[in-house]
């Protein structure tokens, strides 16, 4: 009986129109992403400390999966890896944004030399893998750490919304 039930079931859902049916979210698509960053008015700087809001809009004109998206990277001029050490790495907890949705992470980092020895450095692109390529970002803030290992960024949660003060 339940086998029956089950196969009228699909049967029925099958005869429904394509609109009616559930459809999977398509990727998010490089084009339709625009990255931004936000430095809070300020609210991310200490002595020695700084910090941005990362934020990602979805600029088109339907929903999209961000579920293949990666942990941002820096880039420097010839798009070339940049080492940094992430002390939390946060994956989206998303797995769709809408048209015009955006989600924002903070990022928090040493911007002074404070390290004896220390080393700075400043990558010029911040970078977003997406399934089908990179959304990139210029990125001016110095990072600082250690001489002798890669400047440490701590990566916050993901939330959906516009930044706001840090």
């Amino acid at each position: 009986m339940k086998g029956k039930i089950a196969g009228l079931m699909a049967l029925m859902s099958w005869s429904l129109p394509p609109q009616a049916r559930a459809t999977p979210v398509p990727d998010c698509k490089v084009p339709q992403m625009v990255v931004s960053l936000d430095d809070g008015q300020g609210a991310f700087n200490g002595m020695m400390h700084g910090g941005t809001w990362l934020v990602v809009r979805n600029t088109g004109a339907r929903a999209c999966s961000v579920a293949g998206m990666g942990p941002p990277s820096f880039e420097d001029v010839h798009h070339h890896p940049v080492a940094v050490t992430w002390q939390q790495a946060v994956p989206a907890p998303v797995k769709v944004l809408p048209a015009g949705g955006q989600m924002k992470t903070a990022l928090r980092w040493v911007s002074g030399n404070v390290f004896d020895p220390g080393a700075c450095m400043t990558p010029a692109t911040l970078a977003l893998p997406l399934r089908h390529g990179r959304v990139r970002h210029a990125f001016a803030y110095a990072l600082c750490g250690p001489a002798r290992s890669p400047p440490a960024i701590e990566h916050q949660p993901w939330t959906m919304g516009p930044p706001e003060n840090g």
